[in-house]
C-alpha cells in the first residue's frame, strides 16, 4: 500500500497569506502516523514546489499510489477540487480522499458535487486514514468518513478524538521540501529569524459564532505534555535550524500551569528562541505574560472582534469584556510585549455606531504601535454565521460551496479576503470600505498593489460594483 498526501497548487492558506509559506502540520502528522504503522507515504506540497495540475498528474502517474489524499481549506477549496480531479484523471483505480477543515464541515456538499472524490475524512484524520490504508474494515464500517453506497451519500458515525496526543509521532517534516518554505519571523531588535511552526494542543472549548475550528478539532481541549512539546522544539531547533516558532494552537494559554511549565523549559534550554502565539484575554494575567516574555515570546495575538460590547455579547458569543482587552493591552505595554488584536467588521446586527466603536479601539491599539489584523466577516461552512447567512438571504438556500457558478452569487473579495463569502448585513459597502481604508492607512498597507489581483479576481457584475464603490470611497478619502 502506498499513499500520497497533497497540498494542492495555490496553497493551504488564504491568498492574503500567500507569502507565509510554512509546512502543513496536518499532512505531516498523517504521514508520520502512517509510517509508524509501516505504510509507505509521500507528501507532495505542490504549492511549495510551484507545481501546477499538469505537474501533479505526471507525478501521480509515475508514482502510482493506491491512495491519494488532498487537504483543503475553504479558501483553497477550488484548488483542492482541481487536485482531486487531477488525481482521478491520472489514477482511475486509486482511492481518492479529501480531508481538512473545509470538507470536514461540508462533506455532503463536496461529495454531491465532486464525483471524482471517493471519500471525505472528517475531522482528525490519523486513525481514520490508517484504517483506510490498511483496509482492515470496509469503508462502511470505518468511523469518521463520508462516502457513497449504492449511489447515496452516507456519513459514518464520528470518530472519537485522540485523547493522548503524546502517542502521535512528530510531523514528518523529512518528507516535505523544507528548503522551499523559508518563513522568517520579524523579531524587534533581532531582525528576521528562520521560523518553524508547532501545534502543542488541539480543540477549543469556546463557541465563537464565526469559527470553524471545532469542526476539525472538537470542543474538548487536549494538550500534549510539556516533555513531548519540548522534544519537538529540540528537533525544530537542532535539526531544522529554527530560531523562532509560530505556535499554531487556537489558544496557547488555556492551561495556565502547563503554559508556565513550557515557558520555564524554553527559558532554560533555548534562551535564544523567539516565539509568538494566540491567547485569549480572559486566560492571561501579568505574571503569565511576564513568564512568556522571559521565555522568548515577542508577540501575542488575541481575538477582540469588535469594539462594541453589545456585538461581542450578542453576535460573537466570545464571553470576554472590553475591560479585559484593555487590561491585556496595558500589561503588554508594560512588558514591552508586542500584541496583535484580531478585528472583524460586519457582524450580524452590527450598526455604524458599533463599527465606529471598533475603529476607536483600532486607533487606540495603533497609538501603542500594535499591528492590528482586520477583516470583513467570513462565512465558513458549519458555523453559526453560515446558518444566519442562509436565514438572511446572504447565501442562497441552494448555495453550493463546490460550485464556481454559485460562488458568483455570494459576495466575495478574493484579492483582499480570500475565496470565502463575506457576511454583508446592515453596514453599507461604502461604510465598510471607509473603515478598511482607514485601517490600511494606519497599517501602512498599500492598497494599489492589490488592484491587479482585484481585477483578475472579478467574476460578476456584483464584484465590479463592490470594487467600484471601494475605488470611489478611496479616492474621496484621499481628496479629503
Amino acid at each position: 500500500m502506498k499513499v500520497i498526501l497533497i497540498n494542492p497548487p495555490g496553497g493551504y492558506y488564504a491568498s492574503r497569506w500567500e507569502e507565509t509559506a510554512l509546512p502543513s502540520l496536518g499532512l505531516g502528522y498523517l504521514a508520520s502516523y502512517l509510517q509508524q504503522a509501516g505504510v509507505s507515504c509521500e507528501i507532495l506540497d505542490a504549492h511549495a514546489l510551484r507545481w501546477n495540475l499538469g505537474d501533479l498528474r505526471r507525478h501521480l502517474k509515475d508514482s502510482r499510489p493506491d491512495i491519494v489524499g488532498v487537504t483543503m481549506t475553504t479558501e483553497n477549496r477550488f484548488e483542492g477540487f482541481g487536485a482531486v480531479r487531477a488525481a482521478r484523471a491520472a489514477l482511475p483505480k486509486a482511492m481518492v480522499i479529501a480531508g481538512g477543515p473545509h470538507v470536514s464541515a461540508a462533506a455532503e456538499d463536496t461529495l454531491s458535487h465532486i464525483p471524482e472524490l471517493d471519500i471525505v475524512v472528517r475531522g482528525e484524520g490519523e486513525e481514520t486514514l490508517l484504517d483506510l490504508a490498511q483496509g482492515v474494515e470496509s469503508p462502511g464500517r470505518i468511523p469518521g468518513i463520508s462516502h457513497r453506497e449504492d449511489g447515496k451519500i452516507v456519513h459514518n458515525p464520528d470518530r472519537p478524538y485522540i485523547k493522548d496526543l503524546d502517542r502521535l509521532p512528530f510531523p514528518a517534516r523529512n518528507l516535505m521540501p523544507m528548503e522551499k518554505y523559508g518563513y522568517l519571523a520579524d523579531v524587534p531588535g533581532e531582525g528576521k529569524l528562520p521560523a518553524q511552526n508547532i501545534m502543542a494542543s488541539r480543540g477549543c472549548p469556546f463557541n465563537c459564532s464565526f469559527c470553524a475550528s471545532p469542526k476539525m478539532w472538537g470542543r474538548r481541549y487536549r494538550a500534549r505534555s510539556t516533555e513531548n512539546v519540548m522534544e519537538e522544539i529540540d528537533e525544530l531547533v537542532n535539526r531544522w535550524g529554527a530560531r523562532a516558532l509560530w505556535v499554531f494552537d487556537d489558544t496557547f494559554t488555556i492551561d495556565r500551569k502547563r503554559t508556565l511549565a513550557i515557558c520555564d523549559e524554553i527559558a532554560g534550554k533555548f534562551p535564544f528562541l523567539r516565539w509568538f502565539c494566540e491567547i485569549r484575554v480572559d486566560t492571561v494575567d501579568l505574571e503569565l505574560l511576564a513568564a512568556m516574555k522571559r521565555a522568548g515570546c515577542f508577540c501575542v495575538a488575541f481575538g477582540v472582534e469588535s469594539g462594541s460590547q453589545r456585538v461581542i455579547d450578542e453576535s460573537v458569543g466570545k464571553q470576554i469584556r472590553l475591560e479585559q482587552v484593555r487590561q491585556t493591552m496595558d500589561w503588554c505595554r508594560r512588558l514591552d510585549l508586542m500584541y496583535n488584536p484580531f478585528i472583524i467588521l460586519s457582524h450580524p446586527g452590527e450598526t455604524e455606531e458599533d463599527a465606529r466603536k471598533t475603529m476607536e479601539l483600532v486607533r487606540e491599539c495603533k497609538a501603542d504601535g500594535a499591528s492590528v489584523s482586520m477583516a470583513i466577516m467570513h462565512i465558513y461552512p458549519g458555523t453559526r454565521i453560515e446558518s444566519i447567512a442562509y436565514e438572511k438571504g446572504i447565501l442562497p438556500r441552494d448555495f453550493s460551496w463546490a460550485s464556481r457558478s454559485d460562488a458568483r452569487r455570494a459576495p466575495m473579495l478574493p484579492a483582499a479576503q480570500g475565496k470565502v463569502p463575506v457576511f454583508l448585513d446592515q453596514l453599507s459597502w461604502e461604510f465598510l470600505s471607509r473603515c478598511l481604508f482607514e485601517w490600511a492607512e494606519m497599517q501602512k498597507y498599500s492598497v494599489w498593489r492589490r488592484i491587479p489581483k482585484a481585477l483578475a479576481g472579478t467574476r460578476s457584475l456584483s464584484d465590479v460594483k463592490r470594487y467600484w464603490t471601494m475605488f470611489r470611497t478611496y479616492i474621496a478619502g484621499a481628496r479629503s
